[in-house]
């Protein structure tokens, strides 16, 4: 199997991979609170408990699959789950606020964060007492934590950036994250102390101390340091696209088109964005932010990202409309209308090359669809008795889909050997290092393959007049190089909601059925094969637009593709 972990085969990799094993330990005690959490949609139950002001959570996997249940929910199920955990110690890096927990949110932190109460305070209205309609002194107490961006994960961890999987503790800091012993706890604080690394969220590390250990400490794979080394670090690799596009260039030919006039004013008149994340707001992964704050309490966040934070994994697109409550937190408000419009999100897959296969060859004609719940591959080696030449089919729920392949609203996805162009083939083998092949790929994406994938499968019974719709993922694979390249295009809207979301990859690893002999089949599954692959050069084109009333509001920007 190829290990994405683990460092080459020294001492280091050795004390690590003896590191990982532990995983698997459960540490209990008599002292810790315990809380269930059932997942409707299975029979088992996830222990989560509270120790130490920490989530304690059995093994890595258990906290994976937690996260993976709620990271596509709405985040008031989240904040079901969470707020029984608050009774027994635990406060969250970042808690979900609602209209009805704001005043409880705002006592339970108020000390920790040294918040104090608006000018006027609170007032006694009958039987409920409401907040003064007074302006809060901060402007988003939860602000500076800008280096973990998932809101869900962020919800997970606590106050102090910790979670305890097992019998280690992971602290995440600006500078990256701190893996130790609950036994080496001490240890690791005064290491951090004595680096002059925050240990609190809320408080950042001197740029000179960030700087200085991004530059001595590895990357990309978990590193034991200190005196004793019992300390773990680890940040990912910084292979995120950094270049912004100053200028959103006009959707290309073939890409969703609006009919409504006074969203397409809005568009035209509506400056690119330069998506915000900090100097260190890429430490774990891409964030792109972009804010309209378009009255004082009022603003649309847009985002697409794609995170590593070692334990889980998260990439898509979001859009969100919130409103700035009495105590200064900001939370999700429904509004008339909310649009997330993905022209193009690209990132790609590295896996190890299949050189020699006889397969690739025989194989390389062959296109597959998944549309309508059903998949329909298209070569010239293919028979089927009931209908036209070159056609197979079969049924299947795009649920069991792997999760790049899912689209909102059983969209369309299209999985060839190749993109269907040499030219840009090519391109694509040496590297889609540059805004200019992005463009490329977009434009063929939009110009030719989704042209040939509509032509193609109105040539299938039923399907005539079959016009694909906007929500559509195009897959291109590229064995002898060892890459998958990826392109998504999102059209989600919606009526009365406060978010609009879409998670193209979140941990659940893609896996490819592929042999070291080269006599393997290079198909994704959504969780059977013998490679692991994570995405990486993660590139958008977006819109992210709110509606209130007859205005609208929101932002565009493009990171790595004009």
């Amino acid at each position: 199997m190829k290990q994405i972990y683990l460092p080459k085969p020294t001492k280091i990799g050795l004390f690590f991979k003896i590191f990982l094993l532990q995983f698997a330990l459960f540490f209990s005690s008599c002292e810790n609170e315990n809380y269930d959490s059932v997942n409707k949609n299975q029979s088992a139950k996830t222990e989560i408990q509270v120790k130490n002001g920490r989530l304690l959570f059995e093994s890595k996997e258990s906290f994976a699959k937690t996260y993976n249940e709620y990271v596509n929910l709405p985040e008031e199920k989240l904040n079901d789950l969470l707020m029984p955990l608050y009774k027994k110690g635990f406060l969250s890096l970042r808690p979900v606020v609602t209209e009805k927990n704001e005043e409880t949110i705002f006592n339970l932190y108020k000390e920790k964060l040294k918040l104090q109460t608006p000018r006027g305070g609170i007032t006694s209205k009958g039987s409920q007492t409401v907040p003064a309609p007074v302006d809060p002194i901060l402007d988003d107490p939860l602000g500076p934590v800008e280096f973990i961006g998932d809101d869900t994960f962020a919800g997970f961890l606590n106050i102090d950036g910790e979670i305890q999987i097992g019998e280690e503790i992971y602290k995440y800091t600006d500078v990256g994250l701190f893996i130790a012993e609950e036994s080496e706890y001490a240890t690791l604080n005064d290491y951090l102390g004595s680096e002059d690394i925050s240990t609190d969220p809320f408080v950042e590390t001197e740029l000179r101390i960030k700087e200085d250990v991004t530059l001595i400490l590895p990357e990309n794979y978990p590193t034991p340091i200190g005196v004793s080394n019992t300390i773990v670090y680890y940040r990912p690799s910084s292979t995120q696209s950094t270049t912004s596009s100053t200028t959103y260039s006009g959707p290309v030919a073939g890409s969703a088109a609006a009919t409504d006039p006074t969203y397409n004013s809005f568009l035209s008149n509506l400056s690119t964005c330069d998506p915000h994340s900090g100097l260190f707001g890429n430490l774990f992964g891409d964030n792109d932010v972009c804010i309209d704050k378009y009255e004082s309490k009022r603003r649309v966040k847009t985002k697409a990202f794609n995170y590593n934070y070692l334990l889980v994994y998260h990439m898509g697109v979001k859009c969100v409309h919130q409103f700035k409550g009495w105590t200064g937190f900001w939370r999700v408000e429904a509004t008339d209308e909310i649009r997330l419009v993905v022209e193009a999100a690209q990132f790609e897959y590295d896996v190890d090359k299949l050189l020699g296969n006889t397969l690739i060859n025989n194989n390389s004609q062959i296109k597959d669809f998944y549309f309508n719940d059903k998949r329909v591959s298209y070569g010239p080696l293919n028979f089927n008795v009931s209908g036209p030449f070159g056609f197979s089919y079969s049924n299947l729920s795009e649920s069991t889909l792997p999760q790049i392949f899912q689209n909102s609203g059983l969209g369309l996805s299209f999985e060839w050997f190749g993109t269907g162009n040499t030219t840009l083939d090519n391109l694509v083998q040496n590297g889609i290092n540059s805004n200019l092949n992005a463009k490329k790929i977009n434009e063929h994406f939009y110009g030719f393959a989704y042209s040939q994938a509509r032509d193609l499968l109105r040539q299938t019974p039923q399907n005539g007049s079959y016009t694909p719709p906007p929500n559509r993922t195009f897959a291109a694979k590229f064995p002898q190089n060892g890459k998958i390249l990826i392109q998504k295009a999102v059209l989600d809207q919606g009526l009365n909601i406060g978010v609009r979301e879409k998670t193209f990859d979140w941990g659940a690893e893609i896996r490819f059925n592929a042999k070291d002999s080269g006599d393997g089949k290079w198909n994704m599954t959504g969780g059977q094969g013998n490679l692991l692959a994570r995405p990486k050069n993660f590139r958008v084109k977006i819109i992210g637009a709110a509606r209130k009333g007859n205005q609208w509001h929101g932002s565009k920007f493009s990171v790595g593709i004009d």
